[in-house]
């Protein structure tokens, strides 16, 4: 028997976590634009700049485990916008930082209601164990998946030596 026969897909823990994660995406974007005209990658960098802002291109990409480049087109896009501005590093005057304009502030406290409101729609099933305990799993599988994510960076992984 083949590995395909002894695990189909719709066993694999990642796949089902992905369907998870694009029906949980659809749900924010359209939450998110009615709300605030902002598409979900401009929201993941508004919530990101709530919590750690000021910080660099490289530190929010980081954060958010996304592509560098197409982090700074959203970035620049809110700037646009005036959500986010961007200074030098008084440190570094190489380096620039990121952080919400006053505006942005507004928009983020916007965001964190609606995603509280929707959160406890997602896990009103659950019972405060349970919710603690998917918490863990959620922040172990994530830690897992960055480390295979810096392998397959690195070549290491699915290689038919």
């Amino acid at each position: 028997r083949s590995s395909a026969q002894e695990a189909p897909v719709d066993a694999f823990a990642a796949r089902r976590i992905l369907i998870l994660s694009n029906v949980l995406r659809r749900a924010a974007a359209i939450r998110y634009r009615r709300l605030l005209d902002i598409s979900v990658g401009e929201w993941g960098a508004i919530a990101e700049l709530g919590l750690r802002a000021p910080c660099s291109l490289n530190e929010l990409a980081r954060g958010l485990a996304l592509d560098k480049t197409r982090l700074s087109r959203t970035v620049s896009a809110l700037e646009k916008r005036g959500l986010v501005q961007r200074r030098a590093n008084p440190r570094d005057n190489r380096e620039t930082l990121i952080s919400l304009t006053k505006s942005g502030g507004r928009a983020y406290a916007r965001m964190i209601a609606a995603a509280q409101a929707s959160n406890d729609a997602l896990l009103a099933p659950f019972s405060a164990s349970d919710r603690a305990q998917l918490a863990t799993l959620v922040d172990r599988l994530t830690d897992r998946a960055r480390e295979i994510l810096e392998r397959e960076q690195e070549g290491a992984l699915g290689r038919a030596d």
